[in-house]
């Protein structure tokens, strides 16, 4: 394993490292590259404090006209990524 942290690398594994998913080695990494990077450690608290925002948002329904253009986009993706697939195949 790479022994070095890169700031790109930090936002990848952001999620895991404050869900606690991270193995021992990498976490170690990460919290060694957070002590050493002021950027990367303003991320993360940045990034902890939008969750804790947002757990503290009253949960309320879509909007139905969002939730039927959010469908539609989701279902065209899908579509459109079925048909690349499908173009891919045939080539």
């Amino acid at each position: 394993m790479n022994h070095h942290m890169t700031c790109r690398r930090i936002t990848e594994l952001l999620i895991d490292f404050v869900d606690g998913n991270l193995p021992e080695e990498e976490h170690a990494l990460l919290q060694r590259h957070l002590c050493g990077c002021v950027p990367c450690a303003i991320y993360l608290h940045t990034y902890q404090d939008t969750i804790q925002l947002t757990k503290s948002l009253p949960e309320e329904p879509l909007p139905m006209e969002f939730a039927c253009r959010l469908k539609a986009m989701i279902t065209e993706a899908c579509q459109k990524k079925a048909a690349e697939s499908e173009e891919g195949l045939v080539n």
